[in-house]
């Protein structure tokens, strides 16, 4: 766990971490009769994936739930393996951003689990417990649990979640970004605010929907209890999504990111440095041997798509 970030809960903040139990009080969420929720999930050729994804679904201890499959045409099995999780499967071929909006759009849940093909729940009673958070004030929008890797994840796998544990928590800690993007729960009135999903974004749809809720004023609670995210099984992996990432948010000088370049120079050099250190010395964990590549990849990736915006 990040050392610096400790629990907090302020009728002010933007993001309250972890508040304990005697601060949820505000009764949005009835914990006798829960609402319903909508894992509302896009899906492409995730067969490795979306199994144990919907298997951690379906295993949750809580009374009303239901399961949105969005496909946008997968030539491999992940309509057949999501078959035996629920029939609302529908296809949308276009962006990401439209793919989640399909998803809300067929959903009927009051909370809204926007996840990915490639989320796991690690216990049953995650739901239960994620859902009393929106009882900490009539401005809770969001619902944001930490990111860890899956169990027996390659070292790749396990370094980008030390990196996004990392670069968050610092900026929480400075206040600095927008937050309470994918893998989380919203309240659908919420995301209906601000007009849904932005149909047209391929990559970066969670950041854009983000700072529109923190710009209305809306907070995030932030949790410890993390999801699982099995991802980035490969640097050829980590590779085709940063050239992805890159296209998007170089369109607009990164503003949808709501951090400027000088930020992002400090994330990666010099928090990323230090906490390569930290976490290779200190905690003996080799996946910090792999930042360095890291590094490199999101330089070329990133520093390529912003030079041809000049």
């Amino acid at each position: 766990m990040f050392d610096g970030l400790v629990s907090t809960a302020r009728d002010n903040d933007y993001v309250i971490v972890d508040p304990p139990s005697e601060a949820l009080t505000f009764e949005r969420i009835d914990l006798e009769h829960p609402p319903k929720v909508s894992f509302c999930i896009p899906t492409l050729n995730s067969e490795r994936t979306i199994g144990a994804c919907l298997r951690s679904v379906v295993s949750q201890d809580y009374p009303d739930f239901e399961i949105i499959i969005v496909d946008g045409g997968s030539l491999d099995h992940t309509v057949d393996v999501a078959r035996a999780y629920t029939d609302n499967i529908f296809l949308d071929e276009g962006p990401l951003g439209s793919a989640r909006q399909t998803s809300i759009d067929h959903s009927n849940g009051t909370v809204l689990a926007l996840f990915d093909d490639d989320t796991i729940i690690p216990h049953t009673r995650w739901l239960r417990n994620a859902v009393r958070y929106f009882n900490y004030s009539e401005k809770v929008s969001t619902v944001w649990p930490m990111m860890a890797s899956a169990p027996h994840a390659p070292l790749t796998g396990r370094l980008y979640a030390n990196i996004w544990r990392v670069t968050f928590e610092d900026r929480i800690l400075k206040s600095r970004g927008s937050f309470g993007g994918g893998h989380a729960l919203f309240l659908r009135e919420f995301i209906e605010e601000i007009g849904g999903v932005d149909q047209s974004l391929c990559w970066g749809e969670d950041w854009d929907w983000a700072t529109k809720l923190k710009n209305r004023g809306y907070q995030v609670v932030y949790i410890k209890d993390p999801l699982y995210h099995d991802t980035m099984s490969s640097l050829r992996e980590f590779a085709k999504k940063q050239f992805i990432g890159a296209e998007t948010f170089a369109k607009d000088r990164f503003a949808t990111t709501g951090l400027t370049p000088s930020d992002l120079f400090y994330e990666q050099f010099f928090l990323g440095t230090k906490e390569m250190t930290r976490g290779l010395v200190r905690d003996g964990d080799e996946s910090w041997m792999l930042y360095p590549l890291f590094v490199l990849i999101r330089v070329i990736a990133y520093g390529s798509a912003y030079l041809r915006t000049l």
